[in-house]
């Protein structure tokens, strides 16, 4: 437990905080996602809106026992992440309302122009991916402690087609 803690602590000492939401909460913050998406993000556009993402979940995480999210509630941490990408300049990302099945699922191609978001979060809820994904490329961090210390990067690539 200890090291999950610490590199989770690591992780985070480097990124700036954010007011979290309580994952008791009735009702979270609503926030606005006005902006249309940019169907013209850059390789590099989509890494920095998957680490702005990053920001919000583990400064969420910190702010909750190191857990992303639990007992299936995803609401708060996806405020924490809208939060985080409209503070970082990527309000454009549409953050789905609902978790992503899985990594896989989650690096599946959009069906038209436009950038997502989009969170897996583990069985546990300590562990998360982390997808931004347009209808031709796809950027991710992938973290389960269980599995690894390490957030698996997978550098721009083309998205997964429908099947």
């Amino acid at each position: 437990m200890h090291w999950r803690t610490l590199a989770l602590g690591l992780a985070i000492a480097a990124t700036p905080a954010v007011a979290a939401t309580p994952q008791d909460s009735s009702e979270p913050p609503s926030i606005a996602m006005e902006a249309p998406a940019d169907p013209d993000l850059s390789d590099k556009d989509l890494e920095l809106a998957v680490r702005a993402a990053y920001n919000g979940a583990a400064a969420f995480a910190a702010a909750h026992g190191n857990y992303f999210a639990r007992d299936e509630v995803f609401e708060p941490l996806r405020d924490a992440v809208r939060a985080e990408l409209l503070e970082e300049g990527y309000g454009a990302a549409i953050v789905p309302d609902g978790p992503a099945a899985d990594l896989a699922a989650a690096r599946v191609c959009l069906t038209a122009p436009g950038t997502e978001l989009r969170v897996a979060i583990n069985t546990s809820g300590d562990g998360l991916s982390l997808v931004a994904v347009t209808d031709a490329r796809v950027f991710s961090y992938d973290y389960d402690p269980h599995k690894s210390a390490d957030i698996i990067v997978a550098p721009a690539a083309a998205c997964l087609k429908a099947k």
